[in-house]
């Protein structure tokens, strides 16, 4: 009898696993559901739009379908087009690939006037669902909160407004970037931090620091030592918390553990949370019995795009030695 196998979710994970079982069964049918009208989750709503590299990704995802090895069903949700049950009933296995598609909250007063970053980088990317933000013309001065990668993603796009249709109403003078983290303890990569330093538009300014150690604090101990640029000043403030969003119907400013700034946008990147899927929270590789998770509905918001192929293949082993002979 022929495998059938559904998956829920066409980001990396889902397309990797979709790829790995027909390489691992031949003439399996694999079926994957999306629910909007366009496929690869992340790489095509939650990267970067100037990280081209990482968005050609895509290709690669789109292999398993161009073939003819797995089918891609758009505009699908599950637990509203069809019940998860219902998918449990008609196939062999089922596999939950939906991310952590939640932004997390700080949970401080007037949180409400910021932007969370997973809804910011999607509407710069035109995501179906999104919505700008409330205040773009005109804005001078913006806040970004995080001490990972994605802030410095949202902190090099604000510094590039002038080049992204979108942001182009913007007016920005100045970032503000508060890291709660001293150097020592940021999560921002290497890479990332030196495309900041490479931008012709802003400049990082920070103060000299003491004897922080790591790759991430030798490339801030360059910029600080570094003489001010041109541009924008994007400021790094380290040990830093804010602790309200502050206005009266907009965005006015930002409070912190040490001083209030000036903001007309903020944006906060502190992670993602998974949600439940028709009524069932994806956790480990397989939830219950013949249902099984992968990449961050499985393991939550961690690790990156290429960690999802490796965490694919050993669960598409897993779901067809699960299988009843």
């Amino acid at each position: 009898m022929t495998a059938r196998f559904a998956i829920v979710g066409s980001g990396p994970a889902g397309c990797y696993l979709a790829d790995a079982l027909a390489r691992a069964m031949n003439g399996a049918v694999i079926d994957v559901f999306e629910r909007l009208d366009e496929p690869f989750g992340l790489v095509r709503f939650g990267v970067a739009p100037d990280h081209e590299a990482t968005r050609a990704i895509a290709r690669v995802l789109r292999r398993p379908f161009d073939r003819g090895a797995a089918s891609l069903h758009l505009g699908v949700e599950v637990g509203r087009d069809i019940g998860l049950n219902a998918l449990r009933r008609n196939y062999d296995a089922v596999a939950l690939a939906t991310g952590a598609p939640l932004d997390r909250r700080l949970d401080v007063p007037g949180e409400e006037l910021a932007e969370p970053s997973g809804r910011f980088i999607r509407w710069i990317n035109g995501h179906p669902e999104a919505v700008p933000p409330a205040r773009l013309t005109g804005a001078r001065r913006a806040v970004v909160i995080g001490a990972g990668n994605v802030a410095l993603d949202a902190v090099r796009l604000l510094a590039k407004h002038r080049e992204i249709d979108c942001l182009n109403p913007l007016a920005l003078e100045r970032i503000d970037l508060l890291i709660r983290a001293g150097p020592e303890d940021v999560r921002f990569s290497p890479a990332e931090l030196l495309e900041i330093g490479e931008l012709t538009t802003a400049w990082p300014d920070l103060d000299i620091f003491g004897d922080a150690t790591g790759e991430a604090a030798a490339v801030l101990a360059d910029f600080a030592a570094r003489t001010p640029g041109r541009g924008i000043p994007i400021r790094f403030h380290f040990r830093t918390q804010a602790t309200a969003f502050l206005g009266a119907g907009r965005l006015e400013a930002v409070g912190t553990d040490r001083s209030v700034l000036p903001a007309d946008l903020a944006v906060t990147c502190i992670g993602y949370e998974k949600a439940a899927i028709d009524g069932v929270w994806p956790t480990g590789p397989e939830p219950e019995p013949g249902l099984y998770a992968v990449g961050w509905a499985a393991r939550g918001p961690t690790g990156t795009i290429p960690t999802n192929r490796a965490e694919a293949r050993a669960l598409a082993q897993r779901m067809i030695a699960g299988l009843e002979p």
